[in-house]
């Protein structure tokens, strides 16, 4: 998996604005139906994981695309990436109440927001795990 990140790192600023792009896309898209699995006791909405999977993996690029050379990130900058990601995740829901058939839902803004902060951390282990790698290669 590392060997993947570092080979995704160059083009990683390319793949964070495809992917925020398709995100506005489909959340542009009227009347998109909300994916559920019923079971016996409960209705869960798949919305919600796959609101959490898509900022986690914005997240995930944008980490990436803004890391120094030796995949290190400073506390200030990782601080701006996730307030930024998160302004965009409220105001893509936001902008979804514009949008025919799509509503402004809160628990999609915690899944984004969740999917966000997870993705942040486990990007600054893995960055930490990188440097550890490359200081013992040395």
């Amino acid at each position: 998996m590392l060997l993947i990140i570092k080979l995704i790192r160059p083009v990683a600023k390319y793949l964070m604005v495809i992917w925020l792009l398709t995100i506005l896309i489909v959340s542009s898209i009227p009347y998109i139906p909300t994916l559920k699995i019923h079971t016996q006791r409960a209705e869960f909405r798949l919305d919600y994981l796959m609101h959490f999977c898509e900022y986690g993996f914005l997240a995930f690029l944008t980490f990436l695309s803004f890391a120094e050379d030796e995949f290190s990130i400073g506390f200030r900058k990782a601080v701006i990436i996730i307030v930024s990601l998160m302004l965009i995740a409220f105001l893509d829901e936001l902008h979804q109440k514009l949008i025919p058939g799509r509503t402004y839902n809160i628990n999609d803004i915690l899944s984004n927001l969740t999917g966000i902060v997870a993705a942040g951390i486990f990007t600054l282990i893995v960055f930490r795990l990188i440097r550890n790698g490359l200081k013992n290669a040395d």
